[in-house]
């Protein structure tokens, strides 16, 4: 199982701050109008022989409707995942862009919308992740993001998160 840590969340976006801020950004402009896609590349496992593959979640909202298409350990150059990329007028450059982005940033997966969700790295079944604001943390967002459980600030538009999986802790782990 993966293992990481806040202190190696922390550590990540001081030493990677502007490539954080650049994947948010050139993300933005890769996801159509309307939509909401996550995406998250998962490496190759030699140990329990498991291939690279991807895991992709669209949301489109067209007249008040929202559609999801979501799959899960994509492979990288199957027909399943092809016809997901249509969706989004996607292709196999776009995906190399936002990897290479992610590496870059020393992150594994991201998701646009109201804030952006970057996620830098699974820990067991839970997840630290990076959620950028678009507008500086008002008093009322500061109470929601300073929960003493899943979020805490980092600085004015960057809250620190982790999002707990089926087993395992829930909250931060590691709090203090």
């Amino acid at each position: 199982m993966p293992k990481s840590s806040k202190k190696e969340l922390i550590a990540n976006v001081k030493a990677n701050y502007e490539q954080i801020i650049l994947l948010k950004s050139r993300y933005a402009k890769l996801v159509p109008r309307n939509y909401t896609v996550s995406i998250e590349f998962e490496p190759e496992n030699r140990i329990f022989n498991i291939k690279e593959s991807i895991d992709l979640k669209i949301t489109a909202i067209k007249n008040k409707e929202t559609t999801v298409t979501q799959d899960w350990q994509l492979e990288p150059d199957g027909e399943k995942l092809n016809k997901m990329l249509k969706i989004v007028s996607w292709n196999k450059e776009t995906l190399k862009t936002i990897k290479r982005l992610l590496i870059e940033a020393h992150c594994i997966s991201i998701e646009n919308g109201k804030n952006t969700e970057i996620g830098f790295a699974r820990s067991g079944l839970g997840m630290y992740s990076y959620l950028l604001l678009d507008q500086p943390l008002g008093e009322r967002q500061k109470q929601v993001y300073n929960d003493s459980c899943r979020y805490i600030p980092y600085n004015n538009s960057v809250v620190l998160e982790y999002e707990g999986g089926a087993a395992g802790p829930q909250c931060f782990p590691d709090r203090d």
